[in-house]
């Protein structure tokens, strides 16, 4: 199974810049979009930016990465120039889904 170029290109970053292999990082990644029930094949980029904010640096940082909370804004910076703010009208955005999942005052559980 492949993922979406976002998702593509989040992992060869994550690889790339820590000492992460690449099934470290793409396992790192999935488990994060897994938890806000977000499939890597589809991920957008603006739903990436906001996984990248709220959750990438604790995952990093439980994963003994160094600077996790530097490089995620770095990876976001660089996610926003590369075209992350065009989405789809109808698109249900990150921040719909962590809307969705305040106010239900649950947290999808990991199968």
């Amino acid at each position: 199974m492949t993922g979406s170029s976002t998702f593509e290109w989040v992992c060869a970053e994550l690889e790339a810049r820590t000492h992460m292999s690449k099934l470290e990082a793409r396992g790192t990644v999935r488990l994060v979009l897994r938890d806000v029930g977000l499939d890597p094949s589809s991920v957008t980029p603006r739903q990436m930016l906001v996984v990248i904010e709220r959750l990438l640096g604790a995952a990093l940082s439980k994963r003994k990465v160094e600077s996790a909370a530097e490089l995620c804004q770095a990876l976001m910076g660089e996610l926003a120039q590369i075209g992350a703010n065009r989405a789809e009208p109808h698109e249900d955005t990150a921040y719909d889904l962590f809307a969705r999942l305040e106010s239900d005052g649950t947290r999808r559980g990991r199968s």
